[in-house]
């Protein structure tokens, strides 16, 4: 026996609800995706660099130390790749300008990847008080740019709130309305005896079933996005921004999200109806 519904939206209401729904829901995964993508971005290229370093040896600075240093050390080293000065100028063409007057104080470089970060440090106090020598740790030359991705998360999570805090108001908003066009019939609920809880119920049906659809669709639209953004990102090859992607853990995660969002709707569905009934 099948039992009807007490609350009916109309065609254009349900087709308003699913659309601003879906659009929410996009909203929603679309800026997760981006914080999983940027925070994986950010430890890729930290566990990328962070084991990594340059002995820079200045003119007139004492080689002799800077070689001993890095021998006594050898066993600790899993890479070692002296910078010929044509790298060198190479890299630093954008200042030079195909001058020759700076070429002089370029320094003697040996890139270094260490075992562990106890082997990196001992090393840069050794290189401390040593005249002409600079030890450079590749992630303090990196922190800008992993400062720029954290920034970019942070807003990311800030729209992300936004937006969620734009699906409590508009759900709360429409089943205010939705449940004040039909006063009648909770006046006729009422004096039958029918509980809160049960006309709570009739429109958390509703609203469940448009939320699931839209979650669907809004969540389908969402991860093509993603995956152009991806791949845009791939393209440039370098920098932290290449490393970014969605691990498996990440699209559960947005999965988790399209579904919390259901559930968020139907919750706010409830407690504004509620909240209605116990005014009345």
């Amino acid at each position: 026996m099948k039992t009807p519904l007490v609350f009916s939206f109309i065609k254009e209401q349900k087709a308003f609800l699913t659309l601003l729904m879906s659009l929410l829901t996009f909203l929603s995964v679309l800026g997760l995706g981006l914080v999983i993508s940027l925070s994986t971005a950010i430890i890729r290229w930290n566990s990328e660099w962070s084991l990594m370093a340059t002995v820079q040896v200045l003119p007139g600075g004492d080689t002799n130390a800077a070689a001993r240093m890095i021998a006594s050390q050898r066993a600790n080293i899993v890479n070692l790749r002296e910078i010929s000065e044509s790298d060198a100028r190479r890299m630093l063409s954008p200042w030079l300008q195909g001058g020759t007057v700076l070429t002089q104080y370029i320094p003697q470089m040996t890139e270094l990847r260490f075992k562990n970060r106890g082997a990196m440090n001992e090393m840069a106090e050794q290189a401390a008080p040593v005249s002409g020598v600079r030890f450079a740790r590749h992630n303090d030359a990196m922190r800008t740019t992993t400062n720029i991705g954290w920034r970019v998360i942070l807003l990311s999570v800030f729209v992300l709130s936004l937006v969620l805090g734009a699906v409590v108001v508009c759900i709360s908003y429409i089943t205010r309305n939705i449940t004040l066009i039909h006063r009648r019939e909770l006046e006729i609920l009422n004096q039958i005896g029918a509980k809160d809880e049960f006309v709570a119920k009739q429109l958390m049906i509703v609203i469940a079933r448009i939320c699931v659809v839209a979650a669907g669709i809004g969540f389908a639209a969402a991860v093509p996005a993603l995956l152009v953004i991806s791949g845009i990102a791939r393209s440039v090859r370098v920098g932290m921004f290449s490393q970014m992607a969605i691990p498996a853990g990440g699209w559960a995660l947005l999965v988790m999200l399209a579904g919390g969002i259901v559930a968020l709707s139907v919750w706010t569905a409830r407690k504004t109806v509620i909240d209605i009934l116990r005014k009345t």
